[in-house]
């Protein structure tokens, strides 16, 4: 079993990690689980809008899953402790990502690969650089989407998509930028310190289910 952890990319393709873990299921017969973590560390610093913006991607990419007998397992926490749980929860033989390169996703990243290397599972980390699946000559996600596993049936938490309230104590400044005031500072502090939800900078794919959604 392959576990994806969807981070940076929410959307079957164009996407790097996603693909690759897809192909590994499919030459070892077995297959995909997709997990998303809410992060409390990313979420509590991040924009409002952006993260609006985020949970109706994720809800799009679920009904994706649906679509295909899968479903894309939803849990809240720190992803260290999650990512690794989950792994081991499934037996899985790794655990695969896109490559992100801010500053939260670095450390981040290394306190999860730690965590991985003593639960003993293997990880990789895709770059996103990676030809996608319409320039490579390996299999694409909707060629291989067969091998998506549902977690439900694997006894994985799949948890609802939050509403933008319930994910914050004090709340989310939803309102529309203002030059020279504290709103407009704080979310050019979320962009500068990797925790600003964005649109992708790769362009729209054709297909009618794909996402645009990634976090810088």
């Amino acid at each position: 079993m392959e576990l994806y952890w969807h981070r940076r990319n929410l959307r079957p393709a164009p996407n790097p990690a996603l693909s690759a873990a897809l192909s590994v299921a499919n030459e070892n017969e077995s297959g995909v689980v997709p997990l998303f973590v809410l992060d409390d560390a990313i979420l509590s610093r991040a924009d409002g809008l952006g993260v609006a913006f985020m949970l109706g991607s994720l809800r799009t990419l679920r009904h994706w899953y649906r679509d295909r007998g899968s479903d894309l397992a939803i849990q809240r926490g720190d992803p260290t402790e999650v990512v690794s749980r989950v792994a081991r929860r499934l037996d899985a033989d790794r655990v695969v990502w896109n490559s992100d390169h801010s500053r939260l996703a670095r450390g981040r990243d290394r306190a999860v690969q730690r965590a991985l290397t003593r639960a003993g599972v293997a990880y990789t980390s895709v770059s996103s650089d990676q030809p996608t699946e319409s320039e490579s000559t390996s299999k694409s996600v909707w060629e291989l989407e067969t091998r998506l596993a549902n977690p439900n049936a694997l006894g994985i938490e799949t948890g609802a998509v939050p509403r933008l309230s319930e994910l914050s104590e004090h709340g989310y400044d939803s309102a529309p930028l203002t030059v020279n005031t504290e709103s407009a500072s704080k979310r050019l502090h979320a962009l500068s310190n990797g925790t600003t939800y964005r649109r992708c900078d790769e362009g729209s794919s054709t297909k009618r289910d794909d996402q645009s959604l990634s976090w810088a």
